[in-house]
């Protein structure tokens, strides 16, 4: 079996490994976590023994690390710690998945027995074995950092008192000769004397004890006391002493020293030379202090500090008035100050001014308590860029139980922030043209004509559509089309900034402006009457007429519909759905222009609209004529295309290809996009079966309706269909939109779960547009999710979306999920998408949708 030993101390290691190659099992060493992680990945060993505490990755990270690896979770992992060793640590290393916790020092027997438990153990069923992990990386973080605080000051305080106890032993040498013996064994400190002339060596009863020997062991010569020293440090003793003799430079050394039963202790030895008249060294006095529990301790420090140095938090002492006494390097790189400019100062030149006085008087008033404080604070950096941090700050006590230093733990969250600032914004705004969203309009509206309801009180509602957008999209590409509905939306702002101006006197409230979605505008007119609302919509569409665009050449029209509150309605949705009719007559009378709701609008939207699509979509389904186009997606990772989309194409009788905007909405309405999803699918599959029959192995998403899930006739379809195309189900791809699954998730989850059993996989569209859905993800068991084109179009334009494109790639691919971004319109997007790891890409610079694949 291989076993991987983590530890920074060699000779652990080697101790370990000649034990346990005996038993005739293969080693793989590693010095630290970060090492340790890599070998396992490459060596996949049975077993994991790991120290806690080490430089760069210290073991509960490690572990961590390997239990959220799917493909290293199950190798059962050891800690060997001679550090942490209280009860905190060891649960903190079974809630992270640990076998075990084993404390040195322990006979290499006894390590190896409980070895053997463990390993016997885990040849159990799985099922038989409890989960002890902590999955939650906040818990993990938290967890981590209070055990490293613990071990600090608990290290600290050893230390001192090692200090403490060493300085009492020095008192006490002083104050009486004739109690020398006793202190020497006291402070485990002896003298010596060596008389180079004879070579006799003389060692007070201390040293002897320190040397584990007796008189009568002893040759009491210089060559007897150089086989005691550790053959490692022989070369470094005797050229200090020849530097004392030869060269008369001080000696005062710490070497090893090894004692008769194989044991290694630590001496600090300090002497001096004495010599005759003719400057020959003929003796040489000195002390020999056994000083191996303080290397001890300062090593542990030492390494406990080198691991908070290396910590990915933000770590920094201050002094009990708040002067900065140490900084590691994460604080340096997060804040931008060095040591030097940080040390000495007090930590308000973080300060955001953002914080309140109220909340320093808490945080002061916990921390001067004895007590931690844990919270948020918004931070400035030396560039004055601000950066947020969560965590913690303690306070340190020496052993009279005093306040001597404040402990600060601060994980840097900033990119958490700024997406779910991110996110608040898109909850109430267009990502595209920046004014408000449909969501956030109705909220608003509704507002208004709740509040003014009892005041007798006119409101006038314009809809705006650019007319011939479609047009502009399929000629110049979604790209120029996005920028005529930023042009636009800009337009609209300016333009009702300057008319508002006219009505400031009479204390109204100001215009709402907002894009419902795709090119439909909508503007509220608070306070205004049937007049100034005509006029207002007619200076938009003059004003908007004479505008130039540079990537549209000609003009850029309107056709505005107008409905009066309260004449037209007195809800929400009666002023929509009235402006809603009358911006349809506009149209019907020749675009660019307004027209005022009247009662025949409605009607004649209704008959000649809705019924006239559901005649034609009844006909085209009847006479088939829905067939599928395939739009290519395109694996990021090696530019090439195995990945199919099917979207629906609408022949109409004159040979025109109508786009599934113009007809969606109405086969919803009626009940004909299951049959429309029918055709696509069956079609679709047909092509997959004849393409495999041909030797080529090429996979195709289909999109399903919202109304498709849940719905057991069209599950027994798809299943029948598969079987009867020959279609192969590892290569089909089934979509269904974020919104459709969330708004029945148990239905979804069930209707997803039959059909991946055929061996399909299913896609999650238009992931992202409320970024709430990670939490789903995993009960539904997707494939793919489609990241939503509006935040890849501008991607290349603008860093806004990065934070969240790449959020979404990095959960995605922890939960093994893949990526399909939307939209991409150039090469630019591409090189930003592989960079955060997205690995298909879609839109009209890859290709654009063919009927022929």
């Amino acid at each position: 079996m291989k076993i991987l030993i983590v530890d920074d101390t060699e000779e652990i290691r080697d101790v370990l490994r000649l034990f346990i190659e005996k038993l005739g099992h293969e080693i793989i060493e590693a010095v630290d976590g970060q090492d340790g992680f890599e070998k396992a990945k490459i060596h996949k060993p049975g077993l994991i023994i790991t120290d806690a505490m080490m430089p760069k990755v210290d073991g509960f990270t490690l572990l961590r690390n390997i239990k959220m690896d799917p493909s290293l979770r199950s190798i059962p992992c050891v800690f060997y710690s001679a550090i942490y060793t209280d009860s905190k640590d060891r649960a903190l290393a079974l809630s992270l998945g640990a076998e075990a916790f084993i404390e040195k020092p322990k006979t290499l027997d006894e390590l190896w027995e409980k070895i053997q438990t463990i390993l016997e153990r885990k040849k159990q069923p799985a099922a038989q074995i409890e989960k002890r992990m902590i999955d939650d990386e906040k818990e993990f973080l938290k967890s981590h950092s209070q055990t490293v605080v613990e071990k600090l000051e608990e290290k600290v305080k050893e230390l001192e008192k090692v200090i403490a106890e060493n300085k009492q032993m020095e008192d006490s040498l002083q104050k009486s000769e004739a109690s020398l013996a006793n202190a020497q064994r006291i402070a485990r400190l002896g003298n010596w004397e060596w008389n180079i002339v004879t070579n006799e060596l003389r060692w007070s009863d201390e040293i002897y004890r320190i040397f584990g020997l007796t008189p009568q062991e002893f040759d009491a010569t210089y060559e007897a006391f150089l086989n005691s020293v550790h053959p490692d440090d022989r070369e470094f003793v005797k050229k200090s002493v020849n530097d004392a003799l030869y060269e008369r430079m001080p000696y005062s050394i710490d070497h090893r020293i090894v004692l008769p039963d194989g044991s290694e202790r630590t001496a600090h030895e300090q002497a001096e030379v004495v010599f005759d008249s003719t400057g020959k060294a003929i003796q040489m006095n000195g002390t020999v202090q056994d000083v191996t529990e303080r290397k001890r301790a300062e090593e542990e420090i030492k390494r406990l500090f080198t691991a908070i140095d290396q910590s990915i938090n933000n770590v920094f002492i201050t002094d009990v008035k708040g002067r900065i006494e140490y900084v590691n390097s994460t604080f340096e790189q997060v804040t931008g100050y060095a040591k030097e400019e940080a040390i000495g100062q007090n930590p308000r030149i973080l300060a955001s001014g953002e914080t309140t006085h109220a909340e320093y008087e808490e945080f002061w008033r916990t921390i001067l308590a004895g007590k931690t404080w844990r919270g948020i604070f918004k931070n400035k950096k030396k560039n004055g860029h601000y950066y947020w941090g969560n965590g913690l700050i303690t306070p340190i006590r020496n052993e009279k139980g005093q306040i001597t230093h404040f402990l600060a733990v601060q994980e840097d969250i900033t990119e958490k922030m700024q997406t779910e600032e991110r996110a608040k914004y898109l909850a109430s705004h267009d990502e595209l043209t920046g004014i408000l969203n449909r969501t956030c309009f109705m909220e608003q509206l509704n507002e208004w004509l709740s509040h003014n309801k009892d005041y007798n009180q006119t409101g006038v509602l314009l809809l705006i559509d650019i007319d011939g957008f479609r047009l502009i999209n399929d000629t110049y590409g979604h790209s120029t089309g996005d920028n005529v509905l930023h042009h636009v939306a800009v337009f609209l702002t300016n333009t009702l900034f300057e008319m508002d101006k006219h009505y400031v006197n009479r204390a109204v409230k100001e215009s709402i402006l907002s894009r419902l979605g795709g090119d439909e505008f909508a503007i509220f007119l608070p306070d205004r009457d049937e007049k100034e609302g005509m006029e207002t919509a007619e200076e938009i569409r003059k004003r908007l007429e004479k505008s130039r665009f540079v990537e549209v050449p000609g003009h850029v029209t309107t056709s505005i519909g107008v409905a009066i509150y309260p004449r037209d309605g007195s809800m929400t949705k009666e002023l929509l759905t009235k402006a809603d009719a009358s911006i349809y007559h506009a149209k019907e009378l020749g675009h660019n222009r307004i027209h005022l709701y009247n009662t025949e609008d409605l009607v004649l939207e209704k008959i000649r609209s809705r019924m006239e699509w559901k005649g034609r979509i009844q006909k085209a389904i009847d006479e088939d004529r829905f067939e599928p186009w395939f739009q290519p997606i395109l694996v990021l990772k090696d530019n090439q295309v195995h990945h199919y989309e099917a979207l629906a194409r609408m022949r109409d009788t004159n040979g025109e290809v109508i786009l599934p905007w113009a007809f969606v909405d109405t086969a919803e309405t009626f009940g004909l996009i299951t049959a429309i999803d029918r055709i696509i699918i069956n079609k679709t599959l047909q092509t997959q079966s004849n393409l495999c029959k041909q030797g080529k192995v090429l996979s195709f998403s289909m999109n399903l309706s919202g109304k498709d899930l849940g719905d057991k006739e069209i599950l027994q379809f798809l299943k029948s269909a598969i079987i009867e195309t020959g279609a192969d189900p590892r290569f089909l791809i089934f979509e269904i939109t974020e919104t459709a699954a969330i708004r029945d998730l148990d239905r979804a989850i069930k209707f997803i779960r039959e059909l991946k059993a055929t061996g399909c996989s299913f896609a999650l569209d238009d992931f992202g547009v409320g970024f709430t859905s990670f939490k789903y993800l995993r009960e539904m068991e997707v494939d793919y999710i489609k990241i939503d084109g509006v935040f890849i179009r501008t991607l290349h334009e603008t860093t806004n979306d990065h934070i969240f494109v790449k959020a979404i790639a990095d959960v995605a691919r922890g939960m093994g999920i893949k990526t399909i971004a939307e939209f991409v319109e150039n090469n630019e997007i591409i090189k930003i998408l592989k960079e955060y790891g997205v690995d298909y890409g879609q839109g009209y610079f890859i290709g654009k949708p063919s009927p022929e694949v």
